[in-house]
């Protein structure tokens, strides 16, 4: 079982991870253990969060570990650019 420590040690490495991808608008939010070997990742941007199963040994290694949060926000990204495309939508109907 992963101590407090672990998980702010992994929510850090998540934060610079997407910081490096140039995904500043992402931010983690809490960092749990969902089971041994894998972690309950909460992201948000704007309004929107979504909570994603992450296994802890993708984030070992740099590249492996943007392949992952990469992954992991796909769905948090198209869900934000439906709204985009629906408020765009409206706007010119007006």
């Amino acid at each position: 079982m992963l101590g407090s420590k672990d998980l702010q040690g992994y929510k850090s490495f998540i934060e610079e991870t997407l910081v490096a991808m140039g995904r500043e608008d992402v931010g983690v939010g809490a960092v749990e253990e969902k089971s041994e070997g894998l972690l309950a990742v909460t992201f948000s941007r704007g309004t929107h969060t979504q909570t994603v199963d992450v296994p802890i040994d993708h984030l070992q290694q740099k590249e492996q570990a943007r392949t992952a949060i990469t992954r992991a926000i796909l769905a948090l990204s198209k869900e934000i650019e439906k709204e985009t495309m629906e408020i765009a939508e409206r706007m010119t109907k007006e």
